[in-house]
């Protein structure tokens, strides 16, 4: 929401909140007398008979009323969590910033300029977030909305734009992620100042006549980059749509490639030092408002310029609860990305970067759940693409059971997690049924498939957290749904133990009065 207000909050993690947390958590000496054995011989026969080609597969599953694990395989092994690490993420993120955190976004004038100050907020003009509001909006509404209150407020003409994302630091693609799809938008770069999921998006739509070369409109409109779109899609009269677009990784110059037979077809692509990008496109839509930038430049803060606010012209705020949601259940790469930045920010006072992230998230992992948890992470990023990021199922059901015991934030981490037929899981537990809530966090990147999260019983509350983390995954057809199927089946063991639990409960009061 746009408000013309200039407070912002800023909170510190709160002494890492020591003492608040008492988990209890089984470790491997103990599972032999722990585990529920019919449970544990199930699950064992189904990671035994899974067709997945001698893949490693970790196994937890806690049950949060007791404290006792009852199912355990491999479960201190470390394995690469793809995104379920964006459960550790997120969940660092409400307990360190708190869940009444709000992102926001600025346009101010300083002097004789105008200044786009960023607080990290990866859902600024997002698409996707902007239609889910009431009334619905788009990217250009919101845009349209801050350069008409700027221009409302009667400035006259300004010198030049200045972008302030130094909030975090100006490495803004991770080294570890994989080199070649840099320019896919699941690899969107990471910026202080963030617009439009950082992507822009090619609508295709035939020529002239068989062979002709395609057309196309870009989202966000963004007319200075016309020149730099070299069109090589063509239209076909037979087939159907095969369309793709190939950014240069040094800048925005970009290529359209494929065939295109029918329009309302759309590709994505990852932008090229995106605040600077921001930057260009807010001070086009200031200009359309009337709004004159007399040099019409548009550059990044110098490092340490010096940008006081005269006038606060426009505010963009946005809840935490809305990035995390967004970030677990669509499982947004860019959103898990920022979260940890900006962890980092609010710790040490510096840009935030991910070495200083991944540290933060050990110090909150410690502080939580103890030095011998945090020996079993390896942080690299905050989405889990870079394949440095390792976990042990043990230690997700201990952060899960340490998230839902904490009533400050349980709230909005379980709203966040996606239930099936939900987000990242609509398409899951079609085969498999389950009878009690499911809320889980999915995980993909070559080789590896994960599933952690939550099965909730809605009528007594009593909850288990599971983890199943699948690694070295083959790459022959066919092994990607088998683990997948792997999962479900897992989980649908788990949940029928639920179940049969509550009967039981339910049941043992009859038969000790007959």
């Amino acid at each position: 929401m746009i408000q013309p207000t200039t407070a912002e909050h800023r909170r510190r993690p709160s002494a890492l909140l020591a003492g608040v947390f008492a988990l209890v958590i089984l470790f491997a000496a103990d599972l032999a007398s722990a585990v529920d054995h019919e449970l544990q011989r199930r699950i064992e026969r189904i990671i035994r008979e899974a067709d997945i080609g001698g893949a490693a597969v970790g196994v937890h599953i806690l049950d949060l009323q007791t404290g006792r694990t009852l199912s355990a395989v491999d479960p201190t092994a470390s394995f690469i969590p793809a995104s379920n690490m964006k459960l550790l993420t997120t969940g660092a993120a409400i307990a360190s910033l708190g869940p009444e955190y709000q992102f926001t976004t600025r346009l101010y004038r300083s002097g004789d300029r105008l200044v786009l100050q960023g607080s990290g907020d990866p859902s600024f003009a997002d698409p996707a977030l902007l239609a889910m509001r009431e009334p619905p909006m788009s990217t250009d509404d919101l845009l349209e909305a801050i350069a008409k209150a700027a221009a409302k407020a009667e400035i006259g003409a300004v010198r030049e734009l200045v972008v302030d994302d130094r909030v975090f630091d100006r490495e803004m693609v991770h080294p570890l992620w994989p080199s070649d799809q840099l320019d896919r938008h699941y690899c969107a770069a990471v910026g202080g100042v963030n617009i439009h999921r950082n992507v822009l998006e090619f609508f295709f739509s035939p020529g002239a006549g068989d062979g002709a070369l395609a057309r196309y409109a870009m989202q966000p409109e963004s007319p200075w980059l016309t020149s730099s779109v070299e069109i090589r899609a063509r239209t076909v009269t037979e087939g159907g749509n095969r369309l793709g677009v190939i950014r240069n990784l040094t800048r925005n110059q970009f290529q359209l490639i494929g065939s295109v037979r029918t329009g309302g077809q759309s590709a994505r692509v990852a932008l090229h030092d995106v605040p600077l990008y921001a930057g260009q496109l807010m001070a086009d839509r200031l200009r359309n408002a009337g709004v004159r930038l007399e040099s019409g430049a548009v550059r990044l803060a110098e490092e340490d310029e010096h940008l006081p606010s005269d006038r606060v012209l426009a505010i963009v705020t946005t809840p935490i609860g809305e990035i995390i949601s967004i970030c677990n259940k669509d499982s947004v790469n860019l959103y898990a990305e920022a979260l940890l930045k900006r962890l980092a920010h609010e710790t040490t006072g510096k840009p935030g970067s991910w070495h200083d992230g991944a540290a933060v998230m050990r110090m909150i992992v410690t502080d939580r759940l103890g030095p011998a948890a945090a020996a079993k992470l390896a942080v690299s990023d905050g989405s889990g693409l870079s394949r440095a990021n390792t976990v042990t199922p043990d230690l997700m059901t201990a952060w899960l059971a340490s998230m839902h015991s904490d009533r400050r934030l349980v709230g909005s981490f379980l709203a966040s997690i996606p239930t099936v037929g939900e987000g990242t899981l609509r398409r899951r537990f079609q085969e498999v049924r389950v009878r009690n809530e499911v809320r889980a966090k999915s995980g993909t990147i070559s080789g590896v498939r994960c599933l952690s999260g939550y099965i909730i019983d809605p009528q007594t509350g009593r909850t288990l957290a599971f983890s199943v983390l699948v690694n070295e995954l083959p790459n022959r057809a066919g092994m990607g749904l088998n683990a997948l199927r792997l999962h479900e089946q897992i989980v649908a063991e788990a949940d029928r133990w639920l179940t049969q639990r509550r009967v039981a409960e339910v049941e043992r009061p009859e038969s000790i009065g007959g």
